[in-house]
């Protein structure tokens, strides 16, 4: 039996300007589920207004504060309905919640929601949140799942060529699984390797996971990458235009700091700004 995705969560940010259609990782979650008919849960994270102190003279801070409030919710309720109608006239009965709190607690509660997920999918820029790459860090790092990020550009749906960023590390082996299921349905997959910014010459070489795929029913090939001025990132993206990708698999590097998972400068970069979308894994 392939591998699948069975339970698939569209994790929803505030935007800054309304849609009128369902966002790139809206057709994607939607893509993946029927593909794989599995369970999509929509969740929807609205940290709540930041605090107003209270007047003596006037209610105004307060009233100021509920109408932020009314208009975030209805923004919320406007996103989810946009994205289960979408997700409904597919033939997929999702289940939806809107989650208000306070940011560290809405974090955290994301992250805890995302546990039980095979895979989570978000769209990459767009939020009107400052904070959004912590959401997205704290799914990854604090969830222990695959997070895809898709970019506006997107088409938003499944992929026929596929890239995999190797380099033999950990996370990178576990991207690799995680991404199976997305494997599997490619029509093709590459395995990149990029030398010039560490010494990757006794890693696991790259044929070794062809064989590892090759057990999976993947087919893949290799190619190698010089990246120029050491700028990994950039390789990445060049290649993935190139070759007309329309997913890139990588590790997510973190290092710690201050007992606190901070991204790696290859992820990082990426995450600002990737053509494709990105599936990644820790």
């Amino acid at each position: 039996m392939s591998p699948a995705y069975k339970t698939v969560m569209l994790t929803l940010l505030p935007e800054a300007d309304a849609r009128n259609a369902a966002s790139p990782a809206t057709a994607m979650a939607i893509a993946i589920t029927s593909h794989f008919e599995g369970r999509l849960t929509i969740d929807f994270l609205s940290p709540q207004p930041a605090w107003i102190p209270y007047s003596l003279v006037t209610d105004m801070p307060g009233q100021m504060l509920a109408e932020q409030t009314r208009k975030l919710e209805a923004q919320a309720h406007a996103s989810m309905d946009l994205a289960a109608g979408a997700a409904r006239q597919a033939g997929i009965h999702p289940e939806t919640q809107l989650i208000s709190l306070d940011f560290l607690a809405l974090v955290g509660r994301a992250a805890l929601r995302a546990q039980l997920q095979d895979v989570v999918v978000v769209d990459a820029g767009g939020s009107s949140l400052r904070d959004e790459r912590e959401i997205v860090e704290a799914l990854l790092f604090r969830s222990g799942r695959p997070v895809i990020r898709v970019p506006a550009a997107s088409a938003g749906k499944l992929p026929s060529k596929v890239l995999v960023a190797w380099d033999g590390s950990v996370p990178a082996v576990r991207a690799v699984r995680e991404a199976l299921p997305m494997l599997h349905l490619a029509d093709e997959v590459q395995i990149v390797t990029v030398r010039g910014e560490k010494d990757v010459s006794n890693i696991q070489p790259a044929e070794k996971l062809v064989g590892y795929l090759s057990a999976h029913g993947v087919a893949a090939s290799e190619t190698v990458l010089t990246a120029a001025r050491r700028n990994v990132a950039d390789a990445l993206r060049n290649h993935a235009l190139d070759e007309g990708a329309e997913l890139l698999v990588m590790g997510a590097y973190a290092h710690s700091r201050m007992q606190q998972a901070v991204l790696g400068g290859v992820t990082s970069a990426l995450l600002n700004d990737s053509p494709i979308p990105l599936l990644l894994a820790h």
